[in-house]
């Protein structure tokens, strides 16, 4: 899964929360199911690594950076 494709699963109000946010990191919480995926974004300061033995191959964190909140108002740019 890339950003884009992550960015495209995740809801609107989602999104506006994170491209909102003062904080230095946006942690994507991923959770698939049968029928689909859901994603939560967590905002915060602490970059914290993933413990191997508990990720679920999905959940990743980035810098909240220019880049990112450029792909984030793509996304949301898209949607209108």
């Amino acid at each position: 899964m890339t950003l884009t494709n992550v960015l495209s699963q995740t809801n609107s109000k989602t999104l506006l929360r994170a491209l909102n946010s003062q904080k230095n990191y946006l942690y994507f919480d991923i959770s698939v199911f049968n029928v689909g995926a859901s994603v939560n974004i967590i905002c915060t300061n602490i970059f914290k690594e993933t413990i191997a033995r508990t990720w679920n191959g999905y959940d990743f964190i980035v810098e909240n950076d220019y880049a990112t909140k450029f792909y984030i108002t793509n996304e949301l740019n898209s949607r209108l």
